[in-house]
């Protein structure tokens, strides 16, 4: 029970009991008045009454005091006045029941009225004629006790309405900022540090909400340097000094995410630029003229290459630059790339000491997909940068190997696409998501991915037609497809082990699809408890972060869980995660050795673990092909992996 109930059920209780003890006293004492009234009354009306008839000169003559009597009986409220001679015999009497016919009969049970009697001696003369005897009537008393008691009844719920709404309106201000406290307490469990601006007044409230915001502004400084202190060891670990660009060890810790054969990134167009004999230009011009023909091309390749989405753009060494264009066919890089060679042999041109006649800058182009790796790329990527620069100083050369995923044309592979959704010739897989402790190893969830049934019987990966779909503006369309087979799914097999699903960029960034998603989550939650989980990618959650949080907050609100993919921390730091508040994040592994563990000491990193902790987020291990990676992992705190060498991607059935 929370304390304003609390203080207001104590509060009315005793209000109550003042209010009702201060009624009751009333109330008998009105009680008393009125019997002693009743009482007052006769005396008063059998002495006067008997006086009058005193004064009657003839005894005899009784119609004279019936007329008396009759007039005080017919203008009073009596129930009986009795006239009797000195033997006590009756001379007259006038009486009638008591009815109260406008009083409540559990009133007049409840409130006993004794009936008040009175007499008086009657002298005529010198001679005693008799005694009068006079007896109030109790229904007017009950009428006007009645009346007070309905009139105390009423002021009093008056006085309690008014003390109440008082008392409610008091103690909701007073309680106000213990409110916002508790307020502020649940938004630091939710990774959100919120300081108190309004002080309360009360002395003691005042100096919890003063404790609280400098918890809070502790807590929030601490997050703040880890943050600061993990941007910069990941500016120095993957960020070129002299370029600012990506460096080598980037481009492999992260590459990987793009090429796995279910990411939708795993399939593009690769570029690299190449210079010879740059260790003379540097011996023989000096360091500061390398220095700016270094800074120009990575500059150009920001300007040029920049603009795509999702582009990798890094240096490999001192004279080899890569970039990775996911989702880009070579087409639409040409006129990019023909332009940074056209601007760079200006800035080479504009060089003193004939530059130019010795500097060899080739440029290499070609395509990616789901089926290389990283040391096939480098060295197809060398290759074509190698025959570049043999034909000439500034020379652009495309690699020729065709990419059997585009050997249909767009409008081709739209309607395969549509016919294998019509067909269900799309199929769900799935790679299960473990948690490997000392004692038991256990299935947290299994991640879904589509698989595509070609017309031949061939079962295609994600990365043979994801590509596709995205550049086609298919990609949300098959997300709707697969959130609808994996509920079918559950309905007809109901499964125990949580399912993952992965939401696209294309499907977030509409808000038609988020309420569609709604719709669809409350109707699967009234027929099945199955918890689902949600992820989408890092990138997506950086370019889309209020639709992400939108998103993160509704699969909460079910009680599902959301996650972030592909995870690394970017240049502005981990900021973005207060906002999403994912339950977990995945990271390829590579990545997470590089964050967690100094080479040079041996040591475990904090920063990164301080970070991701303190905002209450698990780490998922991926990309997990060797036990080794396994051990060393658990070794910095990690207990949850996914990879193939976990467990390996299958049929759903």
């Amino acid at each position: 029970m929370s304390l304003f109930k609390q203080l207001v059920m104590m509060l009315s209780l005793f209000l109550a009991v003042i209010l009702v003890s201060v009624m009751v006293l009333n109330f008998r004492s009105a009680t008393e008045f009125a019997q002693n009234q009743l009482y007052t009354d006769a005396k008063n009306t059998a002495h006067s009454l008997g006086l009058s008839l005193s004064k009657v000169a003839d005894p005899s003559d009784t119609s004279s005091m019936e007329t008396m009597i009759n007039a005080i009986y017919d203008s009073g409220y009596y129930q009986r006045i009795r006239l009797a001679d000195v033997e006590g015999k009756e001379v007259y009497v006038r009486e009638s029941e008591v009815r109260v016919s406008d009083v409540p009969q559990w009133f007049i049970e409840m409130v006993p009225i004794y009936n008040a009697s009175a007499s008086s001696e009657i002298m005529i003369g010198w001679s005693r004629f008799g005694t009068l005897e006079v007896s109030a009537h109790t229904g007017n008393t009950y009428r006007q006790l009645y009346s007070t008691l309905m009139d105390l009844i009423y002021t009093f719920l008056m006085i309690a309405a008014v003390v109440f709404i008082m008392l409610y309106f008091l103690l909701s201000l007073s309680l106000k900022s213990l409110k916002r406290i508790g307020e502020q307490a649940k938004a630091i469990i939710d990774n959100e540090f919120i300081v108190e601006k309004k002080i309360p007044f009360t002395t003691e409230l005042r100096s919890v909400t003063t404790a609280m915001n400098a918890m809070v502004e502790k807590v929030k400084d601490i997050f703040d340097r880890e943050n600061e202190t993990l941007r910069r060891y990941h500016e120095l670990l993957y960020k070129d000094s002299e370029t600012k660009l990506h460096n080598r060890r980037y481009l492999t810790a992260k590459l990987p995410d793009y090429i796995q054969s279910d990411a939708s990134l795993s399939s593009g167009t690769y570029v690299m630029v190449s210079l010879n004999e740059i260790d003379r230009l540097k011996r023989e011009k000096g360091y500061e003229r390398y220095s700016t023909l270094i800074n120009a091309l990575a500059e150009e390749l920001n300007i040029q290459m920049g603009s795509f989405r999702h582009a990798l753009i890094a240096r490999l060494n001192e004279s080899d630059f890569f970039v990775a264009l996911p989702a880009c066919e070579v087409d639409s890089v040409t006129h990019q790339v023909e332009n940074l060679m056209s601007n760079m042999h200006r800035v080479i041109e504009q060089m003193e000491g004939e530059v130019s006649k010795y500097l060899v800058m080739g440029c290499g182009i070609g395509t990616y997909n789901e089926g290389d790796t990283l040391k096939s790329l480098f060295s197809r990527a060398d290759h074509t940068v190698t025959q570049a620069k043999l034909c000439g100083r500034l020379v652009i050369d495309a690699n020729q190997e065709s990419d059997s995923v585009l050997v249909l044309g767009r409008e081709e592979w739209r309607n395969e696409l549509l016919k294998s959704l019509d067909e269900s010739r799309m199929l769900l897989a799935f790679q299960s998501v473990v948690e490997q402790r000392v004692d038991h190893l256990s299935v947290i969830h299994e991640e879904i991915f589509l698989r595509l049934l070609d017309r031949e019987g061939t079962i295609h990966s994600a990365g043979y037609f994801i590509p596709v779909a995205t550049s086609l503006g298919l990609i949300d369309t098959l997300d709707r497809y697969m959130i609808e087979k994996v509920f079918k799914h559950i309905k007809e097999h109901n499964p125990l082990t949580p399912l993952a699903l992965n939401l696209s960029a294309d499907f977030v960034k509409k808000y038609e699809n988020i309420q569609w998603l709604r719709e669809e989550l409350e109707s699967f939650r009234r027929h099945n408890d199955l918890v689902l989980w949600f992820e989408v990618s890092n990138t997506t959650a950086l370019y889309q972060l209020e639709a992400v949080s939108t998103i993160s907050a509704m699969v909460k609100m079910f009680g599902y869980h959301f996650g972030i993919d592909h995870f690394t921390i970017p240049e502005a730091g981990a900021h973005y995660l207060q906002a999403i508040r994912p339950d977990y994040v995945k990271a390829n592994n590579a990545y997470l050795q590089d964050m967690m563990f100094d080479q040079e000491t041996g040591k475990s990193r904090e920063s990164f673990n301080n970070v991701i902790r303190s905002l209450g987020i698990s780490i998922i291990a991926i990309n997990i092909e060797e036990a080794e990676d396994v051990e060393r992992l658990k070794l910095l705190g990690i207990e949850q992996f996914q990879g193939t060498h976990i467990a390996p991607v299958v049929l759903l059935q």
